[in-house]
């Protein structure tokens, strides 16, 4: 077996002052035939050791002069941007100013990086993690973004996970152990691979991204195979359908979310929204029904509000009524097989939506969500159509 010889601090070559900011990182020594990569004192049993040892065999990130490599210090733009442009190969001119201006004039080059994808312009500000996933996004060569989508990308693509469940934390800051395994990801999708996803954080990003979650925790319902065409499907949801207004402006309803809760997963984060099964029922000709662990279906709740109501006496509810239209068959007190009312008996917890099915007929293979303005006799109904899916 060979011997390997890890190299002493003194003998480890120093990076350049304009590769760096802080204190002055040194490389790894590795041993390219067993593969062995000097570990520091503090990745020993890191969440993140095997990618970080991975990186430092690429040579895009190294350790520090004192023998650490502080995997859970906060990595800046700049300092994130370098590594990425690093990993990926890119070609790096020189230029005059700051140590970073050439990574990120490579990054423009490459098209990882565009003028207005972070807040301002100050490169030494930490990296957030929605920034973080715009340059891994557009790395993959993806462009066709809309705004606030870039977190749904990456965790759609097994790119970021959630911080915890059911969050993703756009703000919040990035460490040098995610930045680099975030790169890490993002080189193996580069070489072919489909990564795992971590479903809660899918759907905390579609919600932040178009104030929804449907498409992810019903996605059989709503976002099937079938839905390619872009009237179906998650592509039929529109921001603009999410204000249900009259011509005249006399009245103006506004969708602030639709969530979709998955009854049969304990784990569901979004199950917190919810009263205790006891305070918490179906509705069947106004009668309530209790939910069994039995039942298949999903809860979908809407949060929504009228913001203009110059006719109180005609629009006297402050919210949408919402719809989901579709199932064939004769509703039943005893099985939810259609789109069926809820209520909640928890004052701390009053709630507004519907129950569905997770398996039912439909009239004609489809399914459509609707809001509309709830009135009285006589005074007109205006409606949107949410979302239209085809099973």
């Amino acid at each position: 077996m060979k011997k390997v010889i890890l190299t002493g601090v003194a003998a480890l070559t120093l990076l350049s002052a304009q590769a760096s900011i802080g204190p002055q990182p040194v490389k790894a020594a590795i041993n390219d035939d067993i593969k062995v990569v000097q570990k520091f004192k503090d990745i020993t049993g890191h969440w993140a050791e095997s990618s970080i040892l991975q990186a430092i065999q690429r040579g895009y990130v190294d350790g520090f002069p004192d023998g650490k490599f502080l995997p859970n210090n906060v990595v800046t733009r700049a300092e994130f941007v370098k590594m990425t442009v690093s990993a990926l190969d890119l070609g790096v001119g020189s230029a005059s100013g700051s140590w970073y201006t050439s990574y990120i004039n490579a990054a423009q080059t490459a098209g990882i990086y565009k003028a207005g994808d972070f807040s301002n312009s100050d490169w030494t500000k930490p990296m957030s993690r929605e920034e973080m996933s715009k340059v891994a996004v557009r790395a993959l060569g993806v462009t066709d973004v809309e705004d606030k989508q870039w977190m749904y990308l990456a965790t759609k693509n097994g790119i970021i996970t959630g911080t915890a469940p059911g969050e993703i934390s756009p703000e919040g800051t990035t460490t040098r152990a995610q930045a680099i395994a975030v790169i890490e990801r993002v080189l193996s999708i580069k070489d072919g691979k489909t990564l795992a996803s971590d479903k809660y954080a899918v759907a905390a990003a579609e919600l932040y991204w178009h104030k929804t979650n449907i498409f992810t925790v019903a996605e059989e319902i709503f976002n099937g195979p079938k839905n390619s065409n872009h009237r179906f499907g998650i592509k039929s949801w529109k921001q603009s359908n999410l204000i249900v207004s009259a011509p005249n402006g006399s009245v103006q309803g506004r969708v602030n979310s639709l969530i979709a809760i998955d009854w049969n997963d304990p784990k569901d984060p979004n199950r917190k929204l919810l009263p205790s099964k006891d305070k918490f029922f179906w509705l069947y000709g106004g009668q309530e029904q209790k939910f069994s662990d039995n039942d298949e279906c999903y809860i979908l709740l809407l949060d929504s509000e009228l913001t203009v109501n110059k006719n109180p006496q005609g629009y006297r509810t402050n919210r949408l009524a919402l719809s989901v239209l579709g199932y064939d068959g004769t509703p039943s007190k005893v099985k939810i097989n259609q789109a069926m009312p809820i209520r909640s008996n928890d004052p701390k917890k009053e709630i507004y939506g519907l129950v569905i099915p997770k398996k039912a007929l439909y009239y004609d293979g489809s399914v459509q969500v609707l809001v509309e303005t709830i009135t009285t006799p006589g005074v007109t109904v205006y409606q949107k159509k949410l979302a239209q899916s085809e099973l």
